[in-house]
């Protein structure tokens, strides 16, 4: 049986967009099941940051997409029905094997290619683009079950005493931030884990 790596992730965050390249490619070289979990935003949690937080997440957020080598700064706040909108249809995608290929698409539209999720036409390319049949996805967006699978990812993320994005759990230990990839990854290592394409992403 393999280990779980749970993964909290919000659309609305820059932070969880720069970390997920990273974090889905930990699937392929160690032998654990990636379990993606989508929340909801702190703003969306009746969680606000100050303006000055905000602008400062940007500046850093651009800082370090430079140096990952990621596209940023041309954005569209997805907070609202955007966010509802990518965290079902996320859902759907996970049900049907193309999750990171919606969530990187998804979250690279929102904060790197300026893209308004809360339009049908956009989010309907990028749907597509990935192998998503529209129609499924319009059928996800009201899907209830979808939604309370997010307001339970939401309440396990305040269980264990987080609330930011990205954040890691392996074996107990939470990892917030994607500043702390690198420390998860030397954990992970360290649990003779390493294994090359070994790993998945759960469904």
């Amino acid at each position: 049986m393999r280990d779980t790596l749970e993964y909290f992730f919000s659309f609305r965050s820059p932070y969880s967009y720069i970390s997920g390249p990273r974090a889905f490619d930990l699937a392929k070289r160690y032998n654990i099941e990636l379990v993606w979990r989508g929340v909801r935003p702190m703003a969306m949690r009746g969680q606000p940051l100050p303006r000055s937080k905000q602008f400062y997440i940007l500046r850093d957020t651009a800082r370090e997409a430079d140096r990952l080598g990621m596209p940023f700064g041309k954005i569209h706040d997805p907070l609202g029905e955007g966010v509802w909108r990518c965290l079902t249809i996320a859902e759907l995608a996970k049900a049907q094997g193309r999750l990171s290929e919606f969530v990187l698409a998804a979250s690279r539209a929102s904060w790197a290619e300026g893209i308004d999720v809360n339009l049908d036409a956009p989010l309907r390319a990028i749907c597509e683009k990935v192998g998503l049949n529209w129609n499924d996805c319009v059928a996800a967006i009201a899907n209830a079950e979808f939604r309370q699978r997010v307001e339970e990812n939401t309440a396990r993320l305040s269980q264990l005493g987080q609330w930011g994005v990205p954040t890691f759990l392996f074996r107990g230990e939470a990892f917030w931030g994607q500043d702390r990839i690198q420390d998860l990854e030397a954990v992970l290592t360290a649990a003779g884990l390493a294994a090359p394409n070994a790993g998945t992403i759960a469904k």
